[in-house]
């Protein structure tokens, strides 16, 4: 993140000497082991609306991150890189374990507050394969964690900024401090400018324009029901199939306008945005839980089954008692949630409900079964993830089954869509959603993801159905005002 504004603004005496202090500190550490560390301070910056943030202090050609999920509370968005960590093939995401394990060990973390700090945050997200394409997805890679310049998270108890950088072991403490100190100058400035609404900031949507793809209505009908057959003369249960959905723009689309437009009608799922210095990126608002890790505990969500919402409470309830009692949707259901209690289950005690639920969104409802890991021991985040990734949910049952037909199938490169989406931090918490309903920016571009889970008895018109009804929160987040 380049700052032209290198004056750094005025900081109290106790705060420019903790400030000094935790520099002195990590330039010691450096020098002891003879390499760069990431430092990160911790502030507390008042009430802002952090999408307001994001958009006024996010460059484009910087990295840009944002999460949030209203229901739970929870906000973060942080812009600008310090270091960032990534890795490719089968073994990415313990491969990038090894070396953020690294990292967030060295590192240091002070602030405002007395204790530990949870800084610095590691942000970013994986691929859904081994490897994608460089052409749809420009500055992705297979497994991509970034440690940013900012970052701003808020939650019931207030709001936390941490600010950070790299310290080199040759650097002396007066250009470290001015470097974190005009960090902090811009974010509580605009802080104050933005105060807690963003709307003024974001620009109307552009008009938008439908592309035909070669996996349009009719060749997607044909794609299912060869699925359907390889599951009715083969061992595989389920494979899940996307499809994709190409527009143009009449002018740039604004990541933001659509955000907060996800953020406000989906405030039940995980709203979520990553650019990795491509002036767009990657968005959505999914539904699905990947994994959530609070010490010895993680929390997963089976989704799976789904069915409209009603035009009114009784035909919605309808639809809520099909899908509960429906034999098709309980059986797609059941594989997920076995496929992630057989992944997770060496590695500590799990428990879930009988029987799923209910989530009701926006516009469809689905099954869901909450699912909890107690482990026995402490274990690596990215380890986890990876004998966890892909659930049932996205990929199939059994996976190598699914995962060896999705790509003869369909016509597109998944990219980062239907993997994990996030974020970690130095104590080892973190959060990460399943990129679903989601869609890639390029310039007047975008490309919409939606799929669903295929098994023997799947009608290829309701399939399609339920895709085009996925397309709707980021359909409807692009629509004029």
């Amino acid at each position: 993140m380049e700052i032209t504004d290198l004056s750094p603004p005025r900081l109290s005496t106790a705060e420019h000497e903790r400030l000094s202090d935790l520099v002195k500190r990590a330039l010691d550490r450096a020098r002891g082991l003879n390499r760069p560390l990431l430092l990160s301070y911790a502030f507390d910056m008042g009430g802002a609306d952090l999408l307001g943030l994001l958009a006024g202090l996010g460059h484009s050609g910087d990295f840009r991150f944002y999460w949030e999920k209203p229901s739970d509370g929870l906000a973060m968005t942080a812009g600008g890189m310090v270091r960032r960590f990534t890795a490719g093939g089968a073994q990415r995401f313990s491969s990038l374990g090894r070396v953020v394990h690294e990292a967030l060990k060295d590192a240091l973390c002070g602030g405002e507050e007395e204790g530990p700090q949870s800084g610095p945050f590691l942000l970013g997200g994986f691929s859904f394969f081994d490897t994608l394409g460089a052409a749809d997805w420009p500055g992705f890679d297979p497994a991509q964690l970034v440690a940013p310049a900012w970052l701003v998270r808020q939650d019931r108890t207030g709001t936390l900024a941490l600010v950070s950088t790299e310290v080199e072991p040759r650097e002396q403490p007066g250009p470290v401090v001015s470097r974190l100190a005009v960090l902090m100058g811009h974010l509580r400035q605009l802080a104050l400018t933005v105060g807690r609404s963003s709307t003024t900031l974001l620009p109307p949507n552009p008009v938008y324009h439908q592309q035909e793809r070669a996996d349009g209505k009719t060749a997607w009908l044909e794609v299912v029901r060869k699925a359907r057959e390889a599951i009715r003369t083969g061992s595989l249960a389920k494979v899940v199939l996307a499809r994709a959905l190409d527009l143009v723009c009449e002018g740039s689309p604004s990541p933001f306008t659509m955000l907060r437009r996800l953020r406000e009608t989906y405030p039940h799922c995980y709203t979520f945005f990553v650019d990795p210095g491509h002036g767009q990126g990657f968005l959505g608002a999914s539904p699905e839980q990947f994994a959530r890790f609070q010490g010895r505990t993680v929390s997963m969500v089976a989704l799976a089954g789904t069915m409209p919402r009603g035009s009114n409470p009784r035909e919605d309830e309808a639809y809520g008692l099909h899908l509960l009692h429906s034999r098709k949707e309980r059986a797609e259901h059941r594989f997920v949630v076995e496929g992630i209690t057989s992944a997770v289950s060496p590695f500590g005690h799990v428990s879930h409900p009988e029987e799923p639920r209910l989530l009701k969104l926006n516009n469809l409802q689905h099954l869901i079964t909450p699912v909890s890991l107690e482990l026995e021991q402490p274990m690596d985040v990215l380890e986890l993830m990876e004998r966890l990734h892909p659930t049932p949910a996205v990929g199939g049952y059994p996976t190598e089954a699914a995962l060896s037909l999705i790509p003869r199938l369909e016509l597109f490169d998944r990219g980062w869509y239907a993997a994990p989406v996030g974020w970690l931090n130095a104590r080892g918490e973190g959060e990460f959603a399943v990129a679903l309903r989601s869609g890639i920016l390029r310039d007047r571009q975008i490309r919409l993801f939606a799929g669903g889970g295929i098994v023997a008895d799947s009608e290829p018109e309701k399939e399609f159905e339920e895709t085009r009804i996925k397309f709707q929160p980021l359909l409807g987040a692009l629509a004029r005002d």
